[in-house]
């Protein structure tokens, strides 16, 4: 008899340690997203007047031309090898910094965890956040922030929304909310 309420004991046990286990929080989620190159789709990146003009100088995209109500910087090879997916654009209404889109797999860093929800489905973590693209070249040390949306419009002053899901092997950056 004690042999069987020392194994439920055990199992009690064990069942709580893997649970306490798949408890999320910042570390993990920072785990899950920095651990790999990320395959990021059409995701806007905000950058600075000198991260442009230092992208003017080493050639990756032209110098901008007045379009309008904005100017536009047009794409090289170079930084379309890089990910850019989209001319850069400057003095766009609603926009304080320059921008242009990404696409590919690339490194990211998280800034900050701002908050988190239970998920769209069991086992997934909804979470706020402020994350920044890895772009390997000089003009971009301080990593490019990815804009958040609001509305289906980009907005450079709001964190992303990213869905984190549950796995086998631990939790893994699953998409990024649109």
């Amino acid at each position: 008899m004690r042999r069987r309420i020392a194994w439920a004991v055990l199992v009690v046990l064990c069942s709580v340690g893997a649970g306490c286990g798949n408890d999320f929080d910042e570390d993990k989620m920072r785990q899950a997203t920095e651990q790999g190159p990320v395959h990021i789709d059409s995701e806007q990146v905000s950058m600075t007047n000198r991260e442009v003009a230092c992208g003017v100088d080493r050639e990756l995209w032209d110098a901008p031309v007045q379009v309008s109500d904005r100017s536009v910087a047009r794409l090289r090879q170079p930084a379309r090898d890089l990910g850019f997916s989209d001319d850069v654009s400057i003095g766009d209404p609603g926009y304080v910094l320059p921008y242009s889109q990404m696409r590919g797999d690339f490194m990211l860093r998280v800034e900050t965890m701002i908050d988190v929800k239970d998920g769209p489905a069991r086992n997934n973590k909804t979470v706020l956040a402020r994350i920044r693209v890895k772009v390997p070249h000089e003009c971009f040390e301080g990593d490019l922030p990815i804009m958040g949306i609001r509305k289906g419009q980009f907005r450079q002053e709001l964190p992303v929304i990213l869905v984190f899901a549950l796995e086998g092997d631990g939790w893994h950056l699953d998409h990024f909310v649109h």
